[in-house]
């Protein structure tokens, strides 16, 4: 099985992206606030931890292979996770999936139907259903907030906190990667390079 690809990332679709590694061209599925993320990184060498599925009715005639592909070991297994309830589906649970993932599973140790139930492809009685099942095993995805010294923001970090917060992170979060990106690199200067440190910080927890 593929459990994880490295290549140049080379196209973002409405569902899927493209990365090319070694003349190769695979198209991974990848959750909805991933997409987001990786809009930054096309032509960039990006690192996808995968699992791999069929698509189809096994007892139809045509099976289709497919790659899901997360940016951390930790999101993969909170998706599989997530997709063992009944009804959710891979596609169901990757476009429902707009929120990073220590959100996503605070929410479900918290109870909260409301937030859950206004993500796609997830009524109010999935929810409640999402709650019942999974509440009590999720405290690993939760995570902790490491605090991180106030620091004054430049414009330049104040771009790249509005470009997190636009792609479904919390300020708080967005505020506190950036301020660690710019302590561990200070010549960062530019908003996307900002932003690309932020998510090294992000996926290191």
């Amino acid at each position: 099985m593929i459990c994880r690809l490295t290549g140049r990332l080379d196209a973002v679709g409405a569902e899927s992206v493209v990365i090319e590694v070694g003349g190769l061209a695979y198209e991974v599925l990848v959750p909805a606030a991933t997409l987001a993320e990786l809009q930054e990184l096309v032509g960039r060498d990006i690192t996808l931890h995968t699992l791999h599925y069929f698509e189809g009715s096994p007892a139809g005639a045509h099976l289709v292979p497919r790659l899901i592909g997360f940016r951390s070991v930790t999101d993969r297994n909170f998706y599989t996770m997530f997709t063992r309830l009944r009804g959710i589906s891979h596609r169901r649970a990757l476009r429902a999936m707009t929120l990073p993932v220590p959100q996503l599973a605070a929410a479900i140790e918290n109870g909260d139907v409301r937030l859950l139930s206004s993500l796609p492809e997830i009524g109010k009685k999935t929810a409640a259903q999402i709650v019942a099942e999974l509440r009590g095993q999720l405290e690993p995805f939760v995570g902790t907030v490491t605090p991180v010294p106030q620091v004054d923001l430049t414009d330049a970090q104040r771009v790249a906190v509005d470009i997190l917060v636009r792609w479904g992170d919390r300020r708080a979060d967005a505020e506190r990667w950036v301020a660690a990106a710019v302590a561990a690199e200070p010549g960062l200067t530019e908003p996307q390079a900002i932003v690309r440190a932020a998510y090294r910080v992000k996926q290191q927890g």
